[in-house]
């Protein structure tokens, strides 16, 4: 049996068929709250990375390590594994595991690696979660359960902290997705529950364009658990001061932006951090955008915005944002291969009509992919 077969017949607790788990020792120790936003001077950006597939649909392990050292290159600080766009819920439990396992051992200290174990099944997850915690994950992150609903922002918050539970000693994460888990309960509504009742909690991954309830978000974020306030929700120092931007309050809570095409916007509300699947091909041009936002150049980074979100719409158009994002991603980084049904995948016609009007758009040049490596 070679590697690749060990790897896609693992068992769920996370041991490997020959009886050996991941050297717990070469791991960096839990650390203490997240604080990405507060260490960049205008916003981080973490990618929701793709689950790598081969032709046959089984999980490509060995493109894992092309991944992480595609996201070294851009200065990504970590990798958000196992969600939507690592497609988690179309994984067993045992694939999950064994690919958090590749990440943290290709991560190795150099990469932060935030573990998805979000799951309709609180036993799953909760093993999902102990084991993110053993093999070396920074955080950990759940979706609510999507199939047996919650009903009310204390009620979910109460299945979180039991997922959190498992990982005693790393951050959580609440993966706010309405448009896929059916559960629209305000995100703030949820932040405000679970930082009373979530162990670790660290703030919440928002994945939706209610503008209203990202500004209550980042106000709740930016409040002390003294009741004083570390930063407005523009981002800058309140009156008591906080010696820093972000909007990070002094328990390490913090909102990361969700969706790409609103990146620019919820910036000028006072986001300092982001995570998403389209910075898996459009990372260059967002970093140039910070660049310009930094420097105070608010039209180039305008034109570096509406040039993203013109490919990410261009994109999706191809048989679904997911499949596109992933073509659009071997233009520029490694194949991740297909999507497993019942997603659709673009054939190899779909994907030369995808790089010309990519290219026509000046993306393939905005990120540097005209080149060789943008050729395949």
């Amino acid at each position: 049996m070679n590697r690749h077969d060990q790897l896609n017949e693992s068992r769920p607790d996370g041991q490997r068929p020959d009886g050996q788990r991941p050297d717990e020792a070469s791991r960096p120790a839990p650390g203490g709250p997240l604080d990405y936003g507060g260490s960049h001077p205008v916003m981080a950006l973490l990618t929701a990375v793709f689950t790598p597939f081969d032709e046959d649909g089984r999980v490509a392990y060995e493109l894992v390590e092309k991944q992480a050292e595609t996201l070294l290159a851009w200065g990504c600080p970590g990798a958000y594994v196992g969600g939507t766009a690592g497609e988690g819920a179309s994984l067993t439990t045992a694939e999950r595991m064994l690919l958090l396992e590749r990440w943290c051992e290709v991560a190795d200290g150099r990469l932060d690696v935030i573990a998805h174990v979000g799951h309709t099944s609180l036993g799953e997850a909760r093993a999902m979660a102990e084991h993110a915690q053993r093999v070396g994950a920074r955080a950990v992150s759940a979706v609510p359960p999507y199939f047996h609903r919650p009903t009310g922002a204390a009620g979910l918050a109460d299945f979180l902290a039991r997922v959190a539970e498992a990982a005693p000693g790393l951050p959580f994460l609440y993966y706010h997705i309405p448009s896929v888990t059916g559960v629209t309960i305000p995100a703030s509504q949820v932040m405000a529950e679970a930082r009373e009742r979530v162990p670790g909690f660290a703030g919440v991954k928002f994945a939706h364009g209610d503008m209203a309830d990202l500004q209550r978000c980042l106000r709740l974020a930016a409040e002390r658990p003294d009741g004083g306030r570390r930063n407005g929700p523009d981002g800058h120092a309140g009156d008591e001061g906080s010696g820093g931007g972000g909007t990070g309050g002094g328990d390490g809570v913090e909102v990361y932006m969700a969706n790409a095409r609103l990146l620019l916007t919820s910036i000028t509300m006072g986001a300092r951090a982001a995570i998403g699947s389209a910075y898996n091909f459009a990372a260059p041009v967002y970093l140039r955008m910070l660049e310009h936002v930094a420097a105070g150049e608010a039209r180039e980074a305008r034109d570096c915005q509406l040039l993203a979100q013109d490919a990410i719409d261009a994109v999706a158009g191809y048989a679904g944002e997911l499949a596109g994002f992933k073509a659009a991603s071997a233009l520029v980084g490694p194949d991740c291969g297909p999507c497993r049904p019942p997603l659709a995948s673009l054939d190899a016609a779909q994907r030369a009509a995808l790089r010309e009007e990519l290219g026509r758009l000046g993306f393939l040049a905005a990120v540097g992919a005209g080149g060789p490596e943008g050729q395949r």
